[in-house]
């Protein structure tokens, strides 16, 4: 990948082998839906992928885990589970509506045949279009030039366009248009989907089908196109439907696809009416089209879309990163959360896991707050099952998914050990309940939905803690450090416990009756009692035992276990080398209020221990490096968040792009340079300078206001651009915003 002229994120040279990647990198959306960057000329298993959200459905998933030493025998495989697993729910591969395919002279037109003269294809994140650019020189010599333009529209959720435009540059040829569905897409290497019906009229292509195991769930296009002059007629090959076009003589020729698309989750009208009645209300060409998507787009984008001046590289991968979040969430509703892969890939099955609290809500929080509130709405939704599931196992309360899909029960693998024992995903939904207030204020949704989720975890954790000599204990647990399951009170559980009880009981008013006293003097006894592990010199132990085990990591055997991403096969648990920071969150996005007097101490000791095999430690990282004052780690961390799949860090890219990670390229600029940060106390600002950029404007959301921030020539500017007046702690000094804001070199606010 490289950086053109114009900022964008591009390539300059077709790489078969590189598609899989680069489907990923270039994929478009909207939040409804995500579609691949797979060629609209063709689209093989492992780069082809249309997602919406939350239409999911059982596969048979196939088992590729080995245990190859002990520590993967005893700590994160049941093997005796994997011999009889089998069925997993998992997003739906939609059928291939992009099938465009281009004939010069009889010959059909792919990049691996003939020769590229010239090729660029690039995703511009300030329009959200993806365009490709081609030279073609066919078997023949003749040459032609052909451009690919599509986007999935933020005017209209439901509708994805495209535009193909060919130039003849030394020949007359014919020009043939085929276009279509793929309906032969396979999710997981298997076909989940069946056809109910395929309807041509004219140049129109109606098409329904269903996914045929479990959920059953139905969806339906409607295809229109604006086809060149020519001759129409249908054809159908190796599982595609559509309508060909052997165009008139002329100088170039412009194809415009317009697919609607619905699905059973959307709506309770038939799908048909619902597409009609959509389309009606979104008549227009391709222009009128982008215009509209280009408009509602950029005004969404506008809040994320942070500039950083004297640093190119990092100015686009920001961009490129802040793209990918703001499309991996739904905007309209909370029928699905966001997932780990958001709408980009098949892998993790477009679960929702723990990082939609801690490090992809933070990101909407700030930039879209309506959006934020959606994927909270989606928690509340699941509320129910997460009850279902705290009764099961014979705990009061709720208990919710560590891996959450439609249903709201627990989707983890059966034969992984170790997320069963991920307790901590019941404080981080209250924690990001309790962070959207904070940051928007929003009285209403606490009172009618949150407070009802917290209250519920509450009484869940009230069973799950134990009583000692220490007060009270939370034992046999995993972090988020997955290297080290089933210990006893670690310090992110603890920390997270504690922190939602103290905030309930802090919280000025509540939902009448909802709890008992019999339950609140309880919730008030944990609060105080609860064992917040930390040694006499201020470090926080992971968990217990931790310091007595080695630093160093003994390495036993092999192991083709994958998908936990090791750069090493070791034995974890009798070493202190964690796979993520679970201490280092709790002074960054998991902000708990620790005192910060050995903020540096700890994060000295465990950036050395963290072999950043998730890629989620990157934002942390760079984060904590700017509050301690190291510019140059902070860039390095920095860099790597955003450029985690451009630059493929992980070796995994093409399964889909990280975005719990991409959303932490805004969050390190929001919380590590300007040290913003929306607490019970209010919003505060404890600027950490970023020497080596020349500027850096950001834009946020707080309380129904939006303020503006640029750090330049060592000055912090903070401007309220609208919304009403408010107190504004700077660096522990508290200053009322009514227009702007400087803060100097020194620290000292002045306004």
């Amino acid at each position: 990948m490289i950086i053109d002229k114009n900022g964008n994120v591009s390539e300059n040279e077709y790489d078969a082998g590189g598609e899989p990647l680069a489907a990923a990198l270039f994929t478009t959306g909207n939040g409804y839906m995500g579609v691949r960057g797979s060629l609209e000329e063709f689209g093989s298993l492992r780069v082809q992928g249309a997602f919406v959200r939350g239409f999911i459905d059982e596969i048979y998933e196939i088992c590729e885990p080995f245990a190859g030493n002990e520590y993967m025998k005893k700590y994160y495989l049941d093997e005796e589970k994997l011999k009889s697993f089998e069925k997993q729910e998992s997003c739906v591969n939609m059928h291939d509506f992009l099938f465009v395919r281009v004939q010069i002279g009889g010959e059909t037109f792919y990049p691996w045949e003939g020769k590229l003269l010239s090729y660029e294809r690039f995703l511009d994140p300030a329009r959200a279009v993806l365009v490709r650019r081609v030279l073609w020189q066919d078997a023949k010599g003749r040459k032609t030039a052909i451009e690919f333009e599509r986007f999935a529209s933020f005017a209209c959720r439901h509708l994805y366009c495209q535009k193909i435009t060919v130039t003849p540059v030394d020949h007359a040829e014919e020009v043939t248009f085929l276009s279509g569905v793929d309906w032969l897409r396979k999710t997981g290497g298997q076909i989940v989907t069946a056809v109910d019906f395929t309807n041509i009229e004219g140049a129109q292509i109606e098409h329904a089908f269903h996914a045929v195991n479990k959920y059953r769930f139905a969806a339906q296009y409607r295809i229109g196109h604006e086809f060149p002059k020519g001759v129409l007629s249908t054809f159908e090959d190796n599982g595609v439907t559509g309508i060909a076009c052997a165009c008139e003589r002329a100088e170039s020729y412009v194809l415009e696809k317009f697919t609607y698309l619905v699905t059973s989750r959307d709506t309770e009208e038939p799908l048909g009416k619902f597409l009609a009645e959509t389309e009606r209300a979104n008549k227009g060409g391709y222009a009128a089209q982008k215009t509209a998507h280009e408009k509602a787009y950029a005004q969404y984008f506008a809040p994320m879309d942070v500039t950083i001046g004297g640093d190119r590289e990092a100015d686009a991968y920001l961009r490129f990163a802040s793209y990918h979040t703001a499309i991996s969430a739904c905007r309209e509703d909370g029928v699905h959360g966001v997932a780990a892969k958001g709408l980009t890939g098949e892998r993790y099955n477009q679960f929702v896991w723990w990082d939609c609290e801690i490090h992809q809500l933070p990101f909407f929080l700030a930039t879209a707050p309506e959006t934020a509130k959606r994927l909270l709405e989606y928690r509340y939704r699941m509320l129910q099952p997460s009850r279902e599931n705290a009764k099961k196992e014979g705990s009061k309360g709720a208990k919710y998914a560590f891996c959450s899909s439609v249903a709201g029960d627990e989707r983890v693998w059966q034969y992984a050990r170790h997320p069963f024992m991920q307790a901590h995903i019941n404080s981080d939904v209250p924690f990001g309940i309790f962070h959207y207030y904070d940051w928007t204020g929003d009285e209403a949704f606490l009172l009618e939905r949150g407070l009802e989720i917290v209250e519920e975890c509450l009484r869940y954790w009230c069973g799950r803690v134990k009583k000692t000599r220490r007060g009270y204990e939370i034992l046999q647990v995993t972090g988020t450090d997955e290297h080290h399951p089933y210990v006893d009170n670690d310090a992110y559980t603890n920390y997270c416990v504690q922190y939602i009880f103290r905030r309930y009981l802090e919280m000025p008013f509540g939902r009448t009756g909802a709890v008992t006293q019999e339950e609140r003097a309880l919730f008030e006894e944990i609060a105080k009692k609860l064992y917040l592990p930390q040694e006499e010199n201020g470090l926080i132990p992971q968990f217990d035992g931790y310091f007595s085990l080695s630093r160093t990591l003994e390495e036993a055997g092999g192991s083709s276990l994958k998908q936990f991403q090791m750069k090493k096969n070791g034995l974890y648990h009798k070493s202190q080398i964690i796979k993520q920071p679970d201490v280092a969150l709790l002074y960054t996005l998991a902000d708990v209020g620790l005192d910060k007097t050995y903020y540096a101490q700890n994060w000295d000791y465990y950036e050395h221990m963290c072999e950043t095999s998730s890629s989620l430690t990157f934002p942390v990282h760079a984060i904590a490096s700017a509050d301690n004052g190291r510019a140059y780690s902070f860039y390095k961390y920095f860099m790597q968040t955003v450029k985690i799949d451009a630059d493929d860090i992980h070796g995994v890219g093409w399964q889909g792009v990280h975005s719990g990670c991409l959303a932490g390229g805004y969050l390190s600029v929001l919380r590590g340079v300007f040290g913003v940060r929306a607490t019970q106390e209010g919003l505060s600002l404890a600027p950490n300078g970023m020497p080596l950029w020349q500027s850096v404007r950001l834009h946020f959301f707080y309380r129904g206001r939006e303020i503006e921030l640029l750090q330049k020539d060592g000055v912090v500017t903070v401007k309220l651009l609208s919304g009403a007046p408010c107190r504004v702690s700077v660096n522990k000094k508290t200053v009322t915003l009514e227009t702007i804001i400087k803060i100097d070199r020194t620290g000292d606010a002045y306004v």
